[in-house]
């Protein structure tokens, strides 16, 4: 099955989803080892420093161990970096794309809530100025049934600058990356008229929260709303904590 040449990294990514894509079916289980760098440009039809490079990228990834003088094998599911895209296109190719989407929900639970309540924290004036603007134009395109990929852009302006807000850089790279894959189910999801409307109204109530440093009320009105998005989605994401 040769993949066909655009560019070297390119075809590498490729072959790299490709090879993880049996790993998050199950049909290889930890400790097994993989075809060597030789079998795989023979049967991709690709080079071997192609083939390697993949390799290396699911290492790097954490679902395969690299050692030198032995086979390379799978790593337990556990250790998998899942934030990786091609941990993500593979989870999608073996048909659990929901259940990444219901876990990582899970995810945006603990840290978005966290995120509005240091954002309610920490932010200057300038930053809640900002706020205000965000949630002023929203209301303003939900209420005049304006373009929908506009108003998906500002949602992810608004949360966005929720990340910024925290002070917290680990916790802002986090959850920049749990909502980047997130996003593009989201905005297959098709909002209608009322959806936007409900989400420009809770964006407004978080936003209200931060601006006056209302701690709690922040974090419990982006907790409520995170659990509203993911019925969006059609997934139903388990309380934090239990």
């Amino acid at each position: 099955m040769a993949i066909t040449l655009s560019s070297r990294t390119k075809v590498s990514e490729d072959l790299a989803i490709l090879l993880a894509e049996p790993l998050a079916k199950g049909e290889l289980a930890a400790g097994d080892p993989i075809a060597s760098e030789v079998e795989l440009a023979e049967t991709y039809g690709v080079s071997r420093p192609v083939a390697r490079e993949a390799v290396q990228m699911l290492a790097l990834a954490g679902m395969l161990l690299v050692q030198h003088g032995k086979r390379t094998t799978v790593r337990p599911e556990r250790e998998w970096n899942v934030l990786s895209p091609s941990v993500q296109a593979a989870f999608e190719r073996a048909g659990r794309g929901d259940e990444l989407r219901r876990q990582l929900y899970e995810v945006r639970l603990v840290l978005e809530s966290a995120c509005a309540g240091l954002a309610a924290q920490h932010a200057s004036t300038d930053e809640r100025d900002h706020v205000r603007a965000i949630i002023e134009r929203t209301t303003q395109l939900a209420a005049s049934s304006g373009s929908l990929e506009r108003f998906l852009e500002l949602d992810r302006l608004f949360h966005g600058l929720l990340y910024s807000l925290t002070g917290n850089l680990p916790l802002s790279q986090i959850a920049r990356e749990v909502q980047g894959y997130l996003a593009s189910s989201w905005e297959s999801s098709k909002l209608t008229e009322s959806e936007m409307s409900e989400s420009a109204r809770q964006h407004e109530v978080i936003g209200q929260a931060i601006l006056s440093g209302d701690v709690e009320t922040a974090k419990k009105a982006m907790d409520h709303h995170i659990r509203w998005a993911a019925t969006i989605e059609r997934v139903d994401p388990e309380p934090a904590g239990s």
